[in-house]
């Protein structure tokens, strides 16, 4: 530049300009940076969360004393869990699902920011809070003015809610992983007057639940919106199960014209795909990743895709007669054995092939449920007695843990006739009905008796507890109990 040569206006500005920034980066070398230690994110942060979550993560702006942050993190309700790092951000991972009807409280103060070997400034107080599900389960009303009908119970608020309309008698139904749909199959009253069997004239439905979804993407809907998803025309539809996706069922179906024509079909519920017809089966349910299906074929299980592809791969397992269910991440199932002095023995089989027998019983095996964490299945068994020339079997719930094979708890149940559970999604309770002796599902839908409805509450230390656990009969007359997750 010229020093002789006047200033132009521009580059009056720039130099200003220069200036000024020279001195607030002085400044700022000088003061240091102001910015305090704080958490930046908390991923939980007034949501509500379920079973399937498992671990939250707490974010901060800058290195911080890890030590001190283990030592001072405060969950209220206590959540037991472990603390794992990845650079600036802290991992809680749950040893259990957080108990459901619960709101909790996150908060870390008296923490300080890491600087070399020595410690700065203190972490900016916080709190965070996240929250459960109210506790909620459906059943199937026996009360006279609403039997048949669909009835969701909020532990909370004690009130019970009817979501299916008077003229359909339900018979069988699955809440989906949201529990924002109910899938059931139903018989229409009238049909039920001209003493047709329930199983031979029931359609498949879907109903909303009205709970507000967990997922602030999910649309509300109100409860009740009812879709008809298969009718009765052309088959009769025997029973059903729901994805855990909440996207497919896989129905079991008679051709009326020809009997011999009954296998199971794959229905997409968004109808993105047209039916699918699969192959003659027995007992069935589809596995934890929504791809495949267990089914009872001939002598042993098959595993079959519910997408056939030309080449697919069979998985056979002629050991056992039947699956009862599966680990909700696929690592294992519960299959039933039937063996040759007429007992029957419940199996762990896991993804790798590995099988480990858990129990033996002379009566029947009904039902088996994982608890959460995958180390207790629950099993809903009978045990043969005989008196005389009289021969009765009487139902009793364990709890079995897989490892040692030791059992953790047991209780008997009142002699009744087709008797369900349901595990709840946090594994602190199961849910049973009671069914009068000597009636079956076809009476009690057709006003035959009244069902009975039993909460076993589960100690959050079962492994360790000593104390015996005795059911309590709720106040609701029904049956058929399925919790909402």
């Amino acid at each position: 530049m010229n020093p002789s040569k006047p200033l132009l206006p521009i580059d009056r500005i720039a130099l200003t300009l220069m200036a000024g920034l020279a001195m607030i980066t002085i400044i700022l070398l000088w003061s240091g940076d102001r910015t305090l230690p704080q958490v930046r994110d908390f991923n939980w942060q007034n949501r509500n969360i379920s079973a399937e979550d498992t671990a939250f993560t707490l974010t901060f702006n800058r290195s911080i004393d890890r030590a001190s942050v283990e030592k001072q993190l405060k969950i209220q309700p206590p959540l037991p869990g472990k603390i794992s790092w990845a650079g600036s951000k802290l991992a809680y991972t749950l040893s259990n699902p957080a108990p459901y009807g619960n709101r909790y409280q996150v908060s870390l103060q008296g923490v300080r920011e890491a600087i070399g070997k020595g410690t700065g400034k203190e972490i900016v107080q916080f709190q965070g809070r996240f929250r459960t599900p109210d506790r909620m389960f459906a059943y199937i009303s026996s009360a006279t003015a609403d039997k048949g009908r669909i009835t969701i119970y909020n532990f909370k608020t004690q009130k019970p809610t009817i979501i299916t309309p008077a003229g359909l008698v339900v018979t069988d139904f699955k809440v989906d992983s949201q529990s924002q749909k109910i899938i059931f199959t139903a018989a229409d009253t009238k049909t039920l007057q001209n003493n047709q069997p329930a199983i031979a004239s029931q359609q498949v439905y879907s109903v909303t639940t009205g709970i507000v979804p967990r997922d602030n993407d999910t649309q509300f809907t109100p409860a009740g919106k009812l879709e008809l998803i298969l009718d009765n025309r052309d088959y009769q539809n025997v029973k059903f199960d729901l994805a855990p996706d909440g996207n497919k069922l896989v129905v079991q179906r008679i051709n009326r014209k020809d009997p011999r024509d009954f296998a199971l079909w794959v229905v997409t519920l968004d109808k993105s795909a047209p039916l699918v017809k699969l192959k003659q089966s027995g007992d069935f349910a589809i596995t934890s990743d929504s791809s495949e299906v267990a089914a009872s074929v001939g002598q042993g299980v098959s595993i079959f895709p519910l997408t056939p592809t030309t080449g697919s791969n069979l998985d056979f397992l002629p050991k056992f007669g039947n699956v009862l269910s599966f680990a909700h991440d696929g690592s294992a199932a519960a299959m039933v054995q039937y063996n040759s002095d007429y007992t029957k023995s419940l199996f762990i089989v896991n993804n790798q092939g590995n099988e480990q027998q858990i129990f033996k019983t002379n009566g029947s095996i009904l039902d088996a449920r994982f608890s959460p964490g995958k180390d207790i299945i629950y099993c809903l068994a009978t045990e043969l007695k005989t008196t005389g020339e009289n021969s009765r079997e009487e139902p009793y719930l364990t709890a079995i843990d897989i490892k040692t094979q030791k059992i953790l708890l047991m209780t008997l149940l009142p002699i009744q006739q087709g008797i369900q559970m349901s595990l709840s999604p946090d594994g602190l309770a199961v849910m049973f009905d009671g069914i009068d002796k000597g009636d079956n599902t076809n009476q009690i839908i057709q006003g035959g008796s009244t069902g009975i409805l039993w909460l076993l509450p589960i100690p959050p230390n079962i492994h360790e507890s000593t104390t015996a656990v005795k059911a309590e009969q709720l106040p609701l007359s029904g049956w058929h109990p399925r919790w909402m997750t």
